[in-house]
């Protein structure tokens, strides 16, 4: 293994350490976030580890920056969540960070695939153990991917979220 993926594997773990993931310890996320970036290189499964750290505990993006760059840093802090608001008005200012997001740019490109990835793990957790959220990720999926998604990017996260959240529509129904 990668010793830059050892190391955030390893930060990420120390600084949400007690916090939980529904029942689970919160690194399992964090792993399966990392597993579905796996595809998009070694900086997206570091990001992947760490997209949590700056909006979940009292970590720095100095911090981030110190130990894993400057691109990596601020992919992390393009998918943190805004301070102020409730879920929605935090939600409405991360979209509109996110599509103003240029692919181009490595630390963007790493943001919007790891939040695809971040987003899939979530609704695929939530389906399983706790159907309200998952209903609040399906009213919020159109808003997200219109900020999100870009063309040819992730395709496949895509697809299965889309999936996801389509089929989880059509059995509501029922």
């Amino acid at each position: 293994m990668n010793d830059r993926l050892m190391l955030a594997k390893k930060f990420a773990r120390a600084r949400h350490e007690g916090q939980r993931y529904g029942e689970f310890p919160y690194y399992i996320h964090l792993d399966e976030v990392e597993r579905l970036a796996q595809p998009f290189g070694i900086n997206a499964m570091i990001v992947a580890q760490l997209h949590d750290v700056l909006e979940d505990t009292t970590t720095s993006v100095d911090e981030l920056v110190h130990d894993f760059g400057d691109k990596v840093a601020l992919a992390v802090s393009y998918l943190t969540d805004p301070v102020a608001g409730d879920r929605s008005d935090k939600k409405r200012q991360l979209n509109q960070r996110f599509l103003q997001l240029d692919e181009s740019d490595e630390a963007a490109r790493l943001a919007l695939i790891v939040k695809a990835c971040d987003r899939l793990s979530n609704v695929k957790a939530c389906r399983l153990f706790h159907p309200e959220k998952f209903v609040m990720y399906q009213k919020e999926h159109s808003e997200f991917r219109k900020a999100a998604y870009r063309y040819g990017l992730c395709e496949m996260i895509w697809w299965e979220l889309d999936m996801l959240i389509e089929v989880g529509d059509k059995i509501a129904r029922y």
